[in-house]
């Protein structure tokens, strides 16, 4: 099952709502990623999609469908066959629509999952050795491009341990994993070891405790599992190296019109940008540096602008001391002052 279209007639701040979850060829979408500043609505869509709480309209694999909520039992049209409607029991979309909260991290269920993994694919063979070996292949097949610093070590079957080893080579329990590489353990590998096919599931903030450098490599990951199984990944995300790293045409943009409701931007152009245009443009940002540093920067501006060439060497030299020598505005207001410097001169 993959999602085409949605429309929502009146859900909290969804008024009239549409959006496309199909590419410029009218083919579904493996992976949607749904941005915006906080108040936009990701979450709450995402909710809705899950739950189709209220009267809406749903295109799936094609085939344009109304839904409609009536005592957990949803009235589903052929926009084909508006004369011969047919009915679903509220199962029909719970059992393929898959939602992970933010924050629905359990390593104790990974935990007991790679566990079970191990024991049903020893048995099956009857060579534990090898059954270790082919679990640990498919967990650095999973992670691959990541640049993991663990691996899985060993399953110790009596005394319920999974353990890792670090590049050091020491080994370590698997609830000693950093709140991050826990977090890419449940939400990850409970999706593959789930294998999930043919579904729809909704993710929020996956990037919640990830390094921004496992952020901007995980929409493979999960591009990677969407393909595989046919399934249909929407993703809520704060993070902008997620975002700047989606295609144009995964990106859907949330913001409120000047109505108050919600609308969509589709393709923005966002892939592959840096963090800065990202967090400016899409995320609605609108200082990239602390204040108070911003009208530091600002301050030597305007007396190099107004030829006060030693009070603002003077200031650059207070700012350098906070901010660095290398640093991108240090070294462009150096520039400019030498610069306005060379022309004053110059000119008298």
């Amino acid at each position: 099952m993959k999602l085409r279209k949605l429309h929502i007639e009146d859900y909290k701040m969804f008024k009239d709502f549409d959006i496309s979850f199909v590419d410029e060829n009218d083919e579904a979408l493996p992976i949607i990623v749904l941005a915006g500043v906080n108040g936009s609505g990701k979450t709450s869509l995402l909710k809705f999609m899950k739950d189709f709480v209220t009267t809406g309209y749903l295109d799936i694999n094609g085939q344009v469908l109304e839904v409609s909520y009536e005592n957990h039992i949803y009235q589903v049209t052929s926009a084909n066959d508006s004369t011969n409607p047919s009915l679903y029991e509220y199962d029909f979309f719970t059992d393929n629509i898959v939602y992970l909260p933010a924050g629905s991290d359990k390593i104790e269920n990974i935990k007991e999952t790679i566990r079970q993994k191990y024991i049903d694919r020893a048995f099956e063979i009857d060579k534990p050795s090898e059954a270790l070996e082919e679990l640990q292949k498919y967990i650095r097949d999973v992670f691959d491009g990541l640049d993991l610093s663990f691996n899985l070590s060993s399953i110790n079957y009596n005394k319920e341990e999974v353990l890792f080893q670090d590049k050091s080579g020491d080994e370590f329990d698997i609830d000693e994993l950093s709140t991050g590489e826990k977090t890419l353990l449940s939400k990850i590998l409970y999706l593959y070891f789930k294998d999930y096919k043919d579904k729809v599931i909704l993710i929020d903030e996956p990037e919640l405790s990830l390094h921004p450098s496992w952020q901007n490599r995980v929409l493979k990951i999960y591009e990677n599992f969407a393909f595989k199984n046919n399934c249909q990944i929407i993703i809520a995300t704060h993070s902008p190296h997620i975002i700047g790293s989606a295609k144009n045409e995964y990106l859907r943009i949330l913001r409120k019109n000047d109505e108050g409701n919600i609308e969509v931007v589709d393709n923005s152009m966002a892939y592959g940008r840096d963090i800065e245009w990202v967090l400016e443009e899409v995320m609605g940002v609108q200082y990239t540096r602390e204040k108070n540093i911003l009208l530091k920067i600002e301050a030597c501006e305007d007396l190099i602008e107004n030829e006060e060439y030693d009070k603002a060497e003077e200031a650059i030299n207070n700012l350098e001391d906070i901010i660095g020598e290398n640093d991108s505005e240090i070294l462009s207001l150096r520039n400019s002052l030498a610069f306005e410097r060379i022309d004053f001169e110059e000119d008298n």
